[in-house]
């Protein structure tokens, strides 16, 4: 029979391959039960093509025990051989398929690694080489690959193609774990299911499996009668708190985490919702979070502000990966890299606008500074910082009315707010008529380019209303930027053992002229880029996801019911001992060896958990070390005032009261438009 080295790919890769939904970034909706005692299933039959299992339906025999150097099947191997006793193969499926995350994980890594599968931080999985937005062009040698299994099946199953052994058992896998009826329409399904069975059932040793697999019956979870009863948090709870004094909410989250466990409820003043945090919870949201979890109901009247009724942050499911796939390129790593020239540029003009001497407002600084750089990245456009601070003003007002509900509907009413809405639509306009064919015609693409694409392609899925919003949607994440920058800036000044190595990075980064992306690699970026991670750590400016419960769920045996408001604090894992070491200290040395403590899974959360966790976390990345180390080349700052002491602001995001405030002490290197005063 054919082995795992001859076909370059194990079956569990072959059937991930095979039941991966391009339009979802998931695999197919089968029962999570069915589809682990199917990876089982792929595993004990790779086991029997490597001669080392037989089995019929009595029992599972071991031929040889010799393990095969493979970390996806050797555990398996292992664990039957050290059994004394024979048994069937419905013992071993339900067995080994209780814990079967491991082997589903080192499915997909391997698939990444052969380059067919490329993987979003927010839990999507892309077939490789699909291009700018998913789907534009023709179709790529790697794309080809990894649909070849499928296109296999599919002729054996339609045009009844001979299959090979191998086919046949990802053939059974999936019709056991109920695949084809999520693949397939209806229709096709029934025409094909008569072949489908047929195939199923032509190998000896895979029906044994197959049968186990399909009829393994999934233990009842061991838990109480009734669910645990919920522990709550209170208003003299949120009284007593100093982290909720102070403004830190994750601290405050995480806290009461510890006090209470993973999930609680908090009810102040008629505000009720279940709070989850933690390192596990947040592993659970990654893995789980989808299943249970929606995002639209708490955004919904912040978006019909601006004029739009679905943005990214709003959708859920397919719709959420389809406009994620669009803008996925717009929001790489790469963007940065290659227009590095554009960032130094408009970040010196920035400085040149600081001048020496003069007291700069932090966090709105900082704002102008990356608004401006990203504007240009991601549209093309420079618009003045007049239209980005009114930009700024009218979203935290949005949010104030609409999400965090401090403030009457009438506020964004005032005159004020009026001259802000109408600045933004035209900067609506402004984005839409600068991206004609003609006007684009040899320039690099951008964001706003995918997103027209989109449009002009299904203006049903994007339709105008829902476009302009999506233009500015990176600007609006500009501002959360600009709140991260002002906290380094902050920690920097105050920490200036690690201002002094960070300059030392600068200036032999910039010392023989401005260093491109290939400069940029982790060892010459070293100090500034843990200096990020730390600030993102400790200063999370997004402190909790707001979402509803679509679907009931339990944690810790205790039951979230359906409809609840549901708050996920992912950055409350930040501030908890059991992940970081004395987690209040700034401390850029806990991300190298042999502390690492951000490798713990879920423990680092800065850019959030679950489907909607931020898309363009790695272009941020880069812009703030890019912009740090400009900073760091080119000028000496000051704190004013001088021995301030951070204080921040919680609502609607987590950043620096406006006290806070720095200046331009001297120029260490010119730069076009310095002043030396």
């Amino acid at each position: 029979m054919a082995s795992v080295e001859s076909s370059g790919m194990s079956i569990a890769e072959e059937l991930i391959l095979m039941l991966l939904k391009d339009d979802t970034g998931y695999i197919a909706p089968v029962s999570e039960w069915r589809m682990s005692c199917a990876l089982i299933g792929a595993v004990l039959l790779d086991l029997s093509f490597q001669n080392r299992l037989d089995a019929d339906v009595e029992a599972m025999r071991i031929l040889d025990a010799t393990p095969l150097r493979d970390d996806l099947l050797d555990p398996s191997l292992a664990l039957i051989a050290s059994h004394g006793q024979a048994q069937t193969p419905r013992y071993w499926v339900e067995r080994l398929a209780a814990d079967t995350q491991e082997i589903r994980d080192k499915t997909f890594d391997r698939l990444v690694a052969k380059g067919l599968l490329e993987h979003d931080s927010a839990g999507f999985w892309f077939r490789a080489g699909r291009g700018r937005g998913g789907g534009r062009g023709d179709r790529t040698a790697s794309e080809a690959q990894s649909l070849e299994v499928r296109s296999r099946v599919m002729r054996a199953i339609f045009e009844d193609e001979i299959p090979s052994p191998r086919d046949i058992t990802v053939i059974g896998l999936v019709r056991a774990c109920g695949g084809f009826k999520a693949l397939l329409t209806p229709e096709e399904y029934e025409d094909a299911e008569e072949r489908i069975d047929l195939l199923a059932g032509l190998d000896l040793f895979g029906r044994a499996v197959l049968d186990a697999v399909g009829s393994s019956y999934r233990p009842p979870l061991r838990r109480a009668a009734a669910p645990r009863p919920m522990p709550s948090v209170g208003l003299w709870d949120c009284l007593k708190s100093s982290a909720l004094r102070s403004g830190n909410l994750p601290l405050f989250f995480a806290e009461q985490g510890e006090r209470l466990g993973p999930v609680y409820a908090l009810k102040v003043g008629g505000f009720d919702a279940f709070v989850i945090v933690g390192a596990e919870m947040n592993q659970w949201m990654g893995r789980k979070g989808r299943l249970h979890l929606r995002s639209r109901d708490y955004i919904e009247d912040f978006q019909q502000a601006w004029g739009t009724a679905r943005s990214i942050a709003s959708m859920d499911g397919a719709e959420h990966f389809r406009m994620r796939k669009a803008a996925r390129a717009g929001n790489a790593r790469t963007v940065v890299e290659d227009r590095l020239d554009e960032v130094y540029e408009l970040g010196r003009a920035s400085f040149g606008q600081w001048g020496v001497g003069r007291r700069l407002t932090g966090e709105q600084t900082c704002q102008r500074l990356i608004g401006q750089q990203i504007a240009r990245l991601s549209t093309s456009i420079d618009p003045p910082v007049e239209v980005l601070d009114g930009l700024l003003e009218f979203e935290n007002r949005s949010l104030n009315v609409h999400v965090i509900g401090v403030l009457p509907k009438i506020s964004l009413k005032t005159p004020k707010m009026r001259v802000a809405h109408a600045a933004v639509l035209d900067l609506y306009d402004r984005i839409h008529r600068s991206h004609t064919p003609a006007q684009r015609e040899n320039k690099r693409r951008d964001l706003v380019d995918d997103l027209m694409e989109l449009h002009q392609s299904d203006p049903q899925f994007l339709p105008d209303t829902d476009l302009e919003f999506a233009f500015i949607a990176p600007l609006i994440a500009g501002h959360y930027v600009g709140a991260a920058i002002s906290f380094a800036i902050y920690e920097l000044l105050v920490n200036p053992d690690v201002l002094a190595r960070v300059t030392a990075e600068a200036d032999a980064l910039f010392e023989n002229g401005d260093p491109t992306a290939a400069d940029f690699d982790m060892a010459a970026i070293d100090v500034t880029h843990r200096v990020i991670m730390e600030t993102l750590r400790l200063h999370p400016v997004i402190p909790v996801h707001n979402r509803t419960a679509m679907n009931a769920f339990d944690v810790d045996g205790k039951l979230v019911p359906a409809r609840s408001k549901v708050l996920v604090s992912f950055p409350a894992a930040h501030f908890m001992a059991e992940n970081f070491a004395d987690p209040l200290k700034f401390d850029i040395d806990r991300y190298i060896a042999p502390r690492n403590e951000h490798r713990k899974r879920g423990a680092y959360q800065p850019f959030g958990v679950g489907t909607h966790t931020c898309l363009g976390s790695r272009f941020t990345e880069l812009q703030m070390v890019a912009n740090l180390l400009l900073i760091a080349r080119h000028l000496n700052l000051e704190m004013v005032p001088r021995n301030y002491r951070l204080k921040v602001n919680p609502l609607p995001k987590l950043k620096p009261r406006k006290r806070f405030g720095f200046r331009v002490k001297s120029i260490r290197h010119p730069f076009a438009g310095a002043d030396s005063g």
